[in-house]
């Protein structure tokens, strides 16, 4: 650390050579954890302060066009990507420097800079502070949701892709108080997932945070099971086992259990998305085993028995040995 710190100190805030150390910090701080505490307060205020100069430069350039020259908007979004870097790092310990500082204000113009780039970055910075110190966050999402949910839209891939992600973290933070803002994400987040050509990565980050939004709300987006239920197990049946796949499956089953009947038409492909799982926590087994055996006493033996034969051998296999199909 020390020379890249003296690197850091000789390099002024105009200098383009900052680009590559900011990203090189980056990966340090998210590799290292809390073991770049030492090193993190003047980071993180540099960072701050090189988003702030961007802003009010880029303000300055709007008004008197002509007069003021536009700014290099690239050290903002290396300055964001590195406090992205710090949140990820540090977790819960990012939180006594944002406090003290004026970040969210800043990331609330950030996210709606004309530059995917800019609110791209701005997306991924606010779904790490969600899960790093979302108190300090939760007191602007009235703000920042509607703004997220004006960004659903797939002609920006990757714009697309952070602010659907984001908004699965903040939910899973906000709980049932997620409520009020359903109605503003989940008609286009159901689009995106019905699209053709959508790339694979936007469809299974919009598959785990439709689950999420049904995990916390599912009473508000269960009604819509049967417009996504098939293109969201067949998204997220090839992802492996992990936290995010293990609460987008925690929603879909609530979602089911508040309306079975928006199952009933692609169960076939509910049951290949739970076979799909290498080793699922005991209680979310026992969920899929309530669900599995109940939509079969639900049809009764005959229909239950011409249904499961329709399924290829090894998913029959592997629903048999799993929970006793």
């Amino acid at each position: 650390m020390p020379p890249l710190i003296q690197k850091w100190n000789e390099l002024k805030d105009e200098d383009k050579d900052l680009f590559p150390l900011l990203e090189c910090l980056s990966s340090v701080a998210t590799a290292l954890h809390s073991g770049f505490l030492p090193y993190a307060e003047p980071v993180f205020q540099r960072c701050v302060s090189l988003v702030e100069k961007t802003l009010a430069q880029s303000l300055a350039s709007t008004a008197n066009p002509g007069q003021v020259e536009a700014p290099d908007k690239d050290f903002m979004i290396v300055a964001l990507d590195l406090l992205s870097g710090l949140a990820e790092g540090l977790e819960n310990n990012i939180e006594q420097f944002v406090v003290r500082s004026n970040i969210l204000s800043l990331l609330y113009q950030c996210m709606q800079d004309e530059m995917p780039e800019v609110r791209q970055s701005s997306f991924a910075l606010l779904g790490d502070l969600s899960k790093a110190c979302f108190k300090h966050v939760k007191p602007c999402i009235v703000d920042l949701m509607p703004v997220l949910g004006r960004n659903l839209n797939p002609e920006f891939i990757s714009v697309c892709n952070n602010a659907t992600w984001a908004i699965g973290e903040i939910s899973i933070q906000l709980g049932e108080e997620t409520k009020p803002y359903v109605s503003l994400v989940l008609s286009s987040l159901i689009d995106i997932i019905n699209r053709a050509h959508t790339p694979k990565t936007l469809l299974e980050n919009t598959a785990i945070t439709i689950g999420r939004l049904g995990l916390v709300c599912p009473q508000e987006v269960a009604p819509m099971l049967a417009h996504f239920v098939r293109p969201w197990c067949t998204s997220l049946r090839n992802i492996r086992d992990n936290e995010e796949k293990d609460s987008a499956f925690r929603g879909i089953c609530n979602m089911i259990n508040v309306n079975p009947g928006g199952v009933a038409q692609d169960f076939i492909f509910f049951c290949d998305a739970v076979a799909s799982w290498i080793s699922p926590k005991p209680d979310l087994k026992e969920t899929f085993h309530k669900i599995l055996h109940g939509f079969k006493s639900e049809v009764g033996a005959e229909s239950w028995k011409k249904f499961f034969d329709q399924f290829p051998p090894p998913l029959q296999q592997r629903l048999s040995d799993g929970y006793g199909l």
